[in-house]
């Protein structure tokens, strides 16, 4: 009965004069009318779930991220306090790697360099599968990928760098140029 009403109620609203009360035409408009419901409550429900993920998703990998394991060493690296790579010539040739306490290096022990990276560069992963990013986001290297790094050494660590606890290396090198080999 119920239906009706709203029928009844939505058709003086339109504005028509008369109402066709045939049986079949009445149970018609009711399962259309149902039907849009139906339909509207759906993809409702559709567009507030893909809301709720595409959110939950930013909140939790934002810009490209991946995110760190539950347990274990995050991925760290030493930064410079200048904003441009190494313009020395030097080459070294290596893959990254993470030490045990999450600090990327170049190579493994016991013969790592320490790395020390532009300001503005970051690294995103975990210690056993990383990327190191520059200021623009733009992914410059990748863990356990052959690499060729220019930059040359240098003689000790400053102290207007970061990562200090990361520099247990006897070896530093101030990374210029970089590619895959």
């Amino acid at each position: 009965m119920t239906d009706l009403h709203e029928l009844l109620r939505t058709t003086a609203a339109e504005g028509a004069e008369a109402v066709d009360f045939a049986e079949d035409v009445v149970a018609d408009r009711i399962r259309r009318r149902r039907t849009r419901t139906k339909r509207l409550a759906v993809g409702g429900v559709a567009v507030a779930a893909a809301g709720v993920i595409a959110g939950t998703t930013w909140l939790v990998r934002p810009a490209g991220e991946t995110p760190a394991p539950a347990s274990g060493p995050v991925p760290r690296i030493v930064r410079s306090d200048v904003d441009t790579p190494a313009v020395m010539e030097a080459l070294l040739g290596t893959t990254l790697s993470a030490d045990a306490n999450g600090c990327v290096q170049a190579g493994s022990d016991p013969t790592a360099v320490t790395l020390v990276w532009p300001r503005g560069y970051t690294v995103h992963g975990t210690a056993q599968s990383f990327e190191i990013l520059d200021e623009a986001n733009n992914v410059v290297a990748r863990s356990g990928v052959p690499l060729d790094i220019g930059g040359g050494g240098v003689d000790h660590f400053k102290p207007t760098w970061t990562g200090k606890d990361c520099a247990t290396a006897t070896r530093f090198w101030w990374v210029g140029h970089i590619s895959q080999r």
